[in-house]
């Protein structure tokens, strides 16, 4: 429906323009989401300033499409890619020595990385239960 359409109705000017104002902002909405289901995201949070972020871009919308969310994205993946998820599996901190083999209690304690040395534990806990 056009602003004409709405004033043919009998809404003021202003009425029309806030109706045209809101159906406008309701289609960039939908635009947004749809063009964001195209992407895995880290975190909500992540999506979320995302989301933001092409909001305030207002890229321009043609049937029903942003134009150029293509780029606005790969310029958003430069700056922070992990903000978005892959398709790479996550990284263990420690890894089989062999087919049925786990890493020992000592060579846990050996990992220099505390952090690493954390997550090992943590993934082993079965070998420090008892700890006197």
């Amino acid at each position: 429906m056009t602003q004409e359409q709405l004033l043919q109705q009998g809404l003021t000017e202003e009425q029309a323009a806030y109706v045209m104002d809101a159906w406008e902002d309701g289609a960039r909405q939908e635009a947004v989401r749809a063009a964001m289901e195209r992407y895995s995201f880290s975190s909500l949070a992540a999506a979320d300033s995302i989301r933001r972020r092409i909001m305030e871009a207002e890229l321009p919308l043609a049937d029903g499409e942003l134009q150029g969310v293509e780029e606005l994205m790969e310029s958003i993946r430069q700056e922070d890619p992990e903000a978005f998820r892959t398709d790479e599996p996550p990284v263990r901190f420690t890894v089989p020595l062999g087919p049925d083999q786990a890493p020992t209690r000592e060579q846990i304690i050996k990992i220099p990385d505390r952090a690493r040395r954390r997550a090992a534990i943590a993934e082993n806990m079965r070998l420090f239960k008892g700890e006197d």
